[in-house]
């Protein structure tokens, strides 16, 4: 397997990692990849050292009720709990709306840094997948201010058990806010959550079988206690087995009485619905232990052939295919159903995708391109040039021009994975800025001086040697045939000389750079 696998499973490989897979291999590198541990120096000094802009008009002309800011703040919330930062959830005080949201603008700097600057890249490309599936939006300031809690218990989770991650995400605040799980209760469950749970976390719409039967017993092997799909009525009862799961978010719950103000999950026995149900063909006894119910979903849910059959195809078609191999899909699905008790079960599944052969095949042929998402094209063009990262809202902003809008994607589904929703006119216009308006600082990420285009091993001390340089870490291999073609458009002549100070010829040398990442050799992986 070449270098081109290496483009599949980090945010762009910078030189270091491209040197440590030709050195361990792919099967090593990626095992490797696959036990992060906790050193990730880069990664924690650059989070360290962050800042990110606050700004925002005082409240009114006369008397204002909080002053004018603006100014850089380092991210001081990303290690705070949901219950920590829910007083920002509190209408009683009178403050900015951008301090009430500041936890999820924290959460998108560091989804940036940690793609930039993590040494463990597959368990970032995972955190990213994982968003995507159980997607939130954080509209809500409720949602906002739980995303630096979810986004740390995705990433300790992204490589290790589904029941278990199934079950923290189903707990958590911005989960339960987002698909009104929170206000559910016996006699007026809420179905959101559920139909989510059913269609999107586990088995997915194929396995949806509700316009073929209609009743639980006809469903092929529901009288076997085995049903091959799901229906309504399973839809509907597992909204009365999650009744009670809720949140404190300090709302009155009768004679008198309030839940705390803390944000946190919390069971209510009193709203939770005792008596007996029947969930994929499982009869549930009445009046079981506390969030017994709900826990028995989510188990039988993780632990279904379906989910291991939906979840392994969207990792395919994330890592292999937008049509994956259905070889490849069924075998890994075996490795998700041989290892569901396997604290590394996701793990598992992954080593069994990433080295099958199925993926080197396809890496080989056109038709299995991925496009880069608009984020990972932004961060693997700063990753192999190696320029440094400072998280801004610009940057953001334009992201979501180009299609990918982070942490406020509207409906629970996530964005498409497939390469059609990518590459529509205004997205490929949008993508282009993104290299353009890295070099030239349009959004505040940092200045690209000569000093930092300079900086790479190898190269003569001119125009020509110092574009090849470059050229060939953005492109490999293609760069020599790419940077004749960007030449040739551009109707320049190749210089020879040595570099001087002209920066006329610094501007050409940037300008160059960022047409090869609008090429198709970059903008593919």
């Amino acid at each position: 397997m070449s270098n081109s696998l290496l483009e599949r499973i980090t945010f762009g490989a910078n030189q270091s990692e491209v040197q440590d897979f030709s050195r361990l291999g792919p099967s090593r590198w990626i095992q490797k990849q696959l036990n992060p541990t906790r050193d990730d120096p880069s990664l924690g000094s650059a989070l360290d050292k962050a800042v990110l802009r606050i700004s925002y008009s005082a409240s009114t002309a006369s008397a204002p009720e909080f002053e004018a800011l603006n100014e850089n703040r380092s991210l001081s919330l990303l290690n705070q709990s949901t219950e920590q930062l829910w007083p920002l959830t509190d209408n009683k005080r009178k403050i900015a709306y951008q301090e009430r949201t500041r936890p999820v603008a924290e959460a998108t700097a560091s989804k940036l840094l940690h793609a930039r600057y993590s040494q463990w890249q597959l368990r970032e490309l995972m955190v990213d997948f994982w968003q995507n599936h159980f997607n939130v939006h954080a509209g809500d300031i409720s949602v906002a201010v739980g995303m630096p809690e979810f986004d740390a218990d995705l990433r300790r989770l992204a490589l290790g058990n589904f029941q278990e991650l199934l079950t923290k995400v189903a707990k958590s605040t911005p989960m339960l806010v987002y698909l009104n799980n929170r206000s559910s209760k016996t006699g007026a469950p809420n179905e959101n959550f559920a139909r989510e749970l059913f269609e999107l976390h586990t088995l997915g719409r194929t396995n949806y079988l509700n316009d073929l039967y209609s009743r639980w017993r006809e469903v092929p092997g529901a009288l076997q206690g085995k049903p091959s799909g799901y229906i309504d009525q399973d839809v509907y009862e597992a909204a009365r087995a999650f009744t009670g799961w809720t949140v404190e978010d300090g709302r009155g719950i009768g004679s008198g009485l309030s839940l705390p103000s803390t944000g946190k999950f919390t069971y209510l026995d009193a709203w939770h619905d005792p008596y007996q149900k029947r969930v994929l063909a499982q009869e549930f006894e009445p009046y079981q232990a506390a969030m017994a119910d709900g826990q028995r979903v989510l188990d039988m849910l993780s632990n279904h052939s379906g989910t291991a059959q939906y979840i392994c195809e969207k990792f395919c078609r994330r890592f292999v295919s937008d049509q994956p191999p259905a070889q490849l899909v069924a075998s890994a699905a075996k490795v998700w159903m041989a290892n569901a008790k396997s604290s590394q079960q996701i793990a598992h599944v992954l080593e069994h995708i990433l080295l099958s052969e199925e993926l080197q095949t396809g890496l080989k042929s056109a038709k299995h391109k991925k496009l880069k998402r608009p984020l990972e094209l932004a961060i693997s063009f700063m990753r192999k040039l190696d320029l440094e990262l400072a998280p801004s809202q610009g940057l953001v902003n334009q992201i979501s021009n180009a299609g990918q809008r982070l942490y406020y994607w509207p409906t629970p589904d996530g964005h498409p994975d497939v390469n059609s929703y990518w590459l529509t006119s205004h997205a490929i216009r949008q993508r282009w800025f993104l290299p353009v308006g890295l070099l030239d600082n349009w959004w505040g990420t940092g200045f690209v001086g000569t000093e930092k285009l300079l900086n790479v091993s190898g190269f003569s001390a001119t125009h020509e040697g110092l574009l090849e340089a470059l050229s060939k870490r953005l492109l490999g291999e293609s760069s020599q045939v790419s940077l004749r073609q960007v030449r040739g458009a551009q109707k320049l002549e190749v210089t020879t000389g040595l570099l001087s100070q002209s920066q006329d010829e610094w501007n050409g040398i940037r300008r160059t750079l960022a047409y090869l990442a609008m090429s198709p050799q970059f903008q593919w992986k």
